[in-house]
């Protein structure tokens, strides 16, 4: 059984957590000049969202979708990233194992890879602000 119950739950813990960090001065800072815009493509619930960074902005659904403007796509089960933004499902394993498989530019994204350690504390954060301990036990 999936951890997330739905597509508006995986939107509204993964996809809050980028809202919350992807216009702050560090990841302004970090990506700046990389023009990277990733589209994240979860299953088991299905969404698509796209983070752009130079943008600032967080998409979701058709509008991620059909964005032309993604320099790296994603693709994973929901409790695959639900585990990797709580800090327990290493990345580059991951990949080997063909449970996240990447197309684009690959090696601009694990490039920012060490950017993503904040988000995992802003992860747990928004789990439990939102009362969702249920969430981070299942990690």
């Amino acid at each position: 059984m999936p951890i997330f119950a739905d597509t508006d739950e995986v939107n509204t813990y993964i996809g809050k957590m980028f809202e919350s960090v992807v216009d702050k001065p560090e990841f302004v800072t970090a990506t700046e000049g990389s023009g990277l815009v990733v589209r994240l493509n979860y299953t088991d619930p299905d969404t698509v969202m796209l983070v752009d960074f130079p943008g600032q902005q967080v998409s979701y659904g058709e509008e991620a979708a059909s964005a032309t403007n993604a320099t790296v796509d994603l693709y994973m089960k929901s409790d695959d990233a639900h585990s990797f933004w709580l800090g327990k499902l290493n990345f580059p394993v991951a990949m080997a194992r063909k449970k996240v498989t990447m197309e684009g530019s690959t090696a601009k994204a694990l490039k920012l890879l060490p950017l993503t350690k904040p988000l995992f504390a802003a992860y747990e954060g928004l789990l439990r602000e939102s009362g969702r301990n249920d969430l981070i036990e299942k990690g």
